[in-house]
């Protein structure tokens, strides 16, 4: 089973790069059909692997939800710190009779072969090549299929609000933002990124359009499950993960002779000024950019910067960078799905902490270089991702970047 799950990870891996070398422009309607064998295939393949988070605790917010629960308060402390979108989706599941370890991954391999045509519209002259190249990427299938996280329906509906906003209608982009960070919090760093701070009025409109999914969520708590609304919040705006071993905080645990995650306060709370720094200067340095540009360099520096760590966090870029990006979109791919596949495919092993410990700083390196190669970018220039050669891409000009050939910048 194990050889099984490398192998398809490597042709996956060939055929990715193959896609670009060939400069192949199959049909988006294709890749999106192969997107979808490929996700099912592999979850069957990799059933047993599931981690305990998915296979475990989301199936327990489900059951406390039918049991008229509130799974912020019931569900073990750091497993489960969302609102309650995502259980209601979960307790619906359950309903069905579907083994859980296969329920609950429909949703999220639903939302990746989503993300295959949204990667298309995002990357615009180019976007058959690169749907084509996330269908098949090795780092979708691990975080949907084998690990059935809920980044892919994070990552469709943030990504569908930009695609919204690009046609100039703020509150129905709002709402599918903040429907992402009802299921999954961290989507609050596409908002941040996507307002356009000099125009005030319609920044407000997609903040306002961002409240509707979770005050609906909070209010069918305080109905449905007695939730308290103030302490859920309280609970969600707190929560501070453990420690990881993920670059800087992983060599804080090694020069502290810890190999195992722990949640150590002061590393928390450096940790978090460390992500709103880095954020705050991505910014500020991409400030001239198209949204989703934006949205890719936060995210980068979210990783890159962060101490609490997760396999499925790897896929908060991906669709960005596999759109937008230019040589260093190879590079993360590449390294991610590396760190990804030791983590989930040798878990338990004692090799594990100081693989992934050592890959972790390789896969910075990379996020490094995806947001210093969209600074370098004017934005209000043709552009040439990457020089002409077998495997690359050609010019292209900054509407087929950011979508302006539709809307003008102005609809930002």
């Amino acid at each position: 089973m194990l050889l099984t799950t490398c192998i398809v990870l490597g042709a996956c891996t060939a055929a990715m790069i193959a896609a670009a070398w060939s400069r192949n422009r199959v049909p988006v309607a294709a890749s999106v059909v192969i997107a979808a064998a490929l996700l099912t295939f592999f979850a069957i393949l990799t059933a047993s692997y599931t981690p305990a988070d998915t296979n475990v605790f989301f199936r327990q917010a489900g059951e406390f939800v039918l049991q008229g629960k509130e799974p912020l308060f019931h569900v073990r402390y750091r497993y489960w710190n969302f609102l309650e979108l995502m259980a209601y989706v979960y307790a619906g599941l359950l309903k069905t009779g579907i083994p859980w370890v296969y329920a609950v991954k429909i949703l999220p391999i639903a939302a990746d072969v989503v993300l295959v045509w949204m990667v298309s519209r995002l990357a615009g002259s180019d976007g058959r090549t690169r749907a084509l190249q996330f269908a098949v990427n090795p780092l979708s299938l691990m975080i949907a299929s084998l690990h059935g996280q809920i980044e892919p329906v994070a990552l469709a509906l943030a990504l569908g609000g930009v695609l919204v906003l690009r046609s100039g209608r703020p509150v129905l982009a709002g709402v599918l933002l903040g429907a992402a960070i009802a299921a999954k919090t961290w989507p609050v760093l596409i908002l941040l990124a996507v307002l356009p701070l000099r125009r005030p009025w319609y920044s407000a409109r997609i903040v306002a359009g961002s409240v509707v999914v979770p005050v609906l969520c909070l209010a069918s708590g305080a109905v449905f499950l007695g939730t308290n609304v103030l302490q859920a919040l309280a609970r969600v705006a707190t929560y501070t993960g453990v420690t990881e071993n993920w670059t800087w905080s992983g060599v804080w645990l090694a020069l502290h002779h810890q190999t195992k995650a722990a949640f150590i306060p002061t590393v928390g709370a450096a940790g978090a000024a460390f992500v709103i720094a880095g954020v705050a200067v991505t910014l500020y340095l991409l400030r001239r950019h198209p949204p989703e540009v934006r949205a890719l360099g936060v995210l980068c520096a979210a990783l890159v910067c962060a101490f609490v760590f997760g396999s499925q966090y790897l896929m908060w870029p991906l669709p960005l960078t596999l759109a937008l990006a230019g040589r260093w979109r190879y590079w993360y791919v590449l390294t991610a799905s590396g760190w990804a596949g030791v983590a989930y495919l040798m878990r338990g092993q004692p090799a594990v902490v100081p693989v992934t410990r050592l890959l972790s700083w390789v896969v910075a390196a990379t996020l490094v270089g995806l947001i210093v190669e969209q600074v370098r970018r004017n934005p209000d220039q043709p552009l040439e991702l990457e020089p002409r050669a077998p495997g690359t891409d050609i010019r292209r000009s900054r509407a087929a970047v950011d979508g302006t050939s539709g809307p003008t910048p102005a609809a930002y």
